[in-house]
């Protein structure tokens, strides 16, 4: 996959790592520094340029992997960056804004820098047993250990969330770098330093919704300033793709050359997405391909999806992205979508989970548990606390219970989860991600309680809303005619009140929910899949039978979860059982 690698290493460990990345014919490839200190770069060659930079001057070399999207603004040279990347690398990063991972040697100096952005939407993972290795590839890294070691706290967080939190990964011996973090290696040993972290306190309400109206189209602005080529958006019935949509689409021609949409059927199947996105397509007068998801390309790209996202992030949550695959030989040069912008926003972390328990632990649970914790146990044949990250970010925090939630979701939700899949679509276009901004991100972090979904009352948190005041007000204000356009979620139009949304959704989703079936009220297609197509049944069965064997698991759990997913007391398929697969696969393909 494009992305970084280096370290302080010999030249033959860095020739493993680099051959171990994933890789393309049109890829294109930097390598700089000396056999004992090196950095490399993994691109798209001619697909998009502005999404890399390279630097080398004497004993000084680095790349950015990814796009510095104020650079301009702050009248930055290249020379004058990467000058004070090395001198002053946290005082610079606490002003650059953009989706990126930069890395740089010093030979001289012996000594090596690392860097993420504000969200971590880029990852990079290291090790430092004999000298430093990092790589965006988890898996390139195993060739140079030996021995590795199953990390069972994250193999409980996989469970537990689908994604893994803190610094961790499946191997002991192998951290990645968390949001808005430094990493200085030297002769004096490792240290990590965050940059950056936004203040929690709540805006007032008045003129929040104007400012961050005008926020989100600074980022978008910025970001499109260093697209090239023709740009692609996932769209789908959504309120956050149409958004991002219309403010692509005014610079379409200047900014960048072209725009183009593509969708799928799902989120949920047959819920009139393409459809929905046929309208906003229309409206925009943008080109919309419709990309098929079948049965016979997910079994052909799964393992190489899940090889993309280091076995950390549950199939069932990046499988529409596997349409990438599907997109058409022309397809755009670079790929966005609206993922992030709604959790932003205030639809993840809702009302209650700041006002139903003053534990955090518990509120860390409620958010992000995707399986009971109960469950949890009776899978793993180990010792591993299936709370043990919630409970280490509570014991670390001094701060308040809202704080030091917030704090975590900005820490882990999105690098971990939300943007975890994006490798997926950067192994075959460039990719972007807006929100990566110091601004935006101080606004959305001091949203106001009373943006924040809602839930229905007496049910413990667990029925939302559906929408918020918030991303509705956003679609009305950038583009009215958008907001004529039925939301796919709540079966109404943005323009139509908050009521007759919450109504809406509640008439559509709520029953299924109290119903146990999935999505907004039919079966997954993984699930469906699974029951019908003898290929995808067999292929699941042979991974959860090789599962059974690994000490890690409990195998009797295994297979009560498999009785009772095809008994249809409950769709463990997407949950449970996902989990166990993905993880079985990344093994299995990375790590026996």
């Amino acid at each position: 996959m494009t992305g970084i690698f280096g370290g302080s290493v010999a030249g033959a460990a860095l020739d493993d790592i680099e051959d171990a990345l994933h890789d393309e014919p049109w890829y294109g490839r930097e390598r700089l520094g000396t056999d004992g200190h090196g950095v490399g770069l993994l691109h798209h060659g001619d697909r998009d340029p502005g999404g890399r930079l390279v630097f080398e001057d004497g004993a000084r070399a680095a790349v950015v992997h990814g796009a510095i999207t104020n650079r301009e603004a702050l009248g930055l040279t290249t020379d004058e960056l990467f000058a004070s990347f090395f001198d002053s690398s946290s005082e610079l990063l606490s002003r650059l804004d953009g989706p990126f991972v930069i890395a740089g040697v010093d030979t001289d100096a012996e000594r090596v820098v690392v860097a993420s952005d504000r969200l971590g939407t880029r990852p990079c993972y290291y090790h430092a047993d004999e000298g430093l290795a990092f790589a965006s590839g988890l898996g390139a890294l195993l060739t140079g250990i030996d021995d590795p070691t199953l990390d069972e706290g994250a193999v409980a967080d996989m469970l537990l969330m689908g994604n893994v939190w803190g610094e961790k990964t499946l191997v002991e011996e192998v951290s990645v770098l968390p949001p808005a973090t430094v990493l200085e290696f030297s002769e004096e040993g490792l240290s990590t330093e965050r940059y950056w972290s936004p203040s929690f306190d709540a805006l007032p309400d008045d003129g929040y919704l104007p400012e961050l109206v005008e926020q989100y189209r600074s980022v978008i602005d910025d970001v499109s300033g260093t697209m090239d080529g023709s740009v692609g958006l996932w769209l789908s019935g959504g309120l956050d793709s149409r958004t991002m949509a219309a403010e692509l689409d005014r610079h379409a021609g200047r900014a960048f050359d072209d725009f183009a949409t593509y969708t799928y059927d799902a989120n949920p199947r047959g819920g009139g997405n393409p459809e929905l996105a046929g309208e906003v397509a229309a409206h925009l007068d943008a080109d919309l391909d419709t990309v098929e998801l079948t049965p016979e390309l997910f079994l052909d790209r799964l393992g190489e999806a899940v090889d993309l996202t280091d076995g950390m992030l549950r199939w069932s949550s990046f499988i529409n992205l596997l349409s990438t695959y599907s997109l058409p030989d022309d397809h755009a040069d670079i790929l966005l979508e609206g993922a992030g912008q709604g959790e932003l926003m205030g639809h993840h972390l809702r009302r209650y989970h700041f006002t139903g328990t003053d534990s955090p632990i518990e509120s860390m649970y409620w958010s992000e548990a995707m399986v009971d914790r109960g469950t949890v146990s009776a899978l793993l044949a180990t010792d591993a606390e299936p709370l043990q990250s919630f409970v280490d970010i509570a014991e670390a925090s001094d701060a308040s219970h809202k704080k030091t939630i917030l704090d975590a979701h900005f820490a882990n939700y999105y690098s971990r989860m939300t943007f975890a899949s994006n490798p997926i679509a950067r192994s075959q276009a460039g990719t972007r991600v807006p929100f990566a901004d110091r601004e935006f991100l101080e606004h959305v972090a001091r949203l106001p309680l009373k943006h924040r979904m809602r839930t229905l009352p007496l049910t413990g948190g667990k029925i939302p809303y559906g929408v918020t005041p918030t991303k509705l007000s956003l679609t009305r204000a950038l583009d009215p005619d958008l907001a004529a356009i039925r939301y796919e979620r709540t079966g109404v139009a943005p323009r139509r009140p908050f009521p007759v949304h919450v109504a809406g959704f509640l008439t559509t989703t709520a029953a299924a929910r109290l119903g146990r079936r999935t999505t907004y009220g039919g079966r997954s297609v993984p699930d469906m899949w699974y029951r019908n197509q003898p290929a995808v049944r067999e292929f699941f069965d042979r991974l959860l039978d090789s599962a059974c064997e690994r000490s890690v698991f409990d195998s009797e759990t295994i297979r009560r979860l498999r009785r009772e997913h095809l008994s249809g007391e409950a769709n463990h398929m997407i949950t449970s059982l996902a989990a166990v697969t993905t993880l079985e696969l990344w093994l299995q393909r990375n790590f026996d």
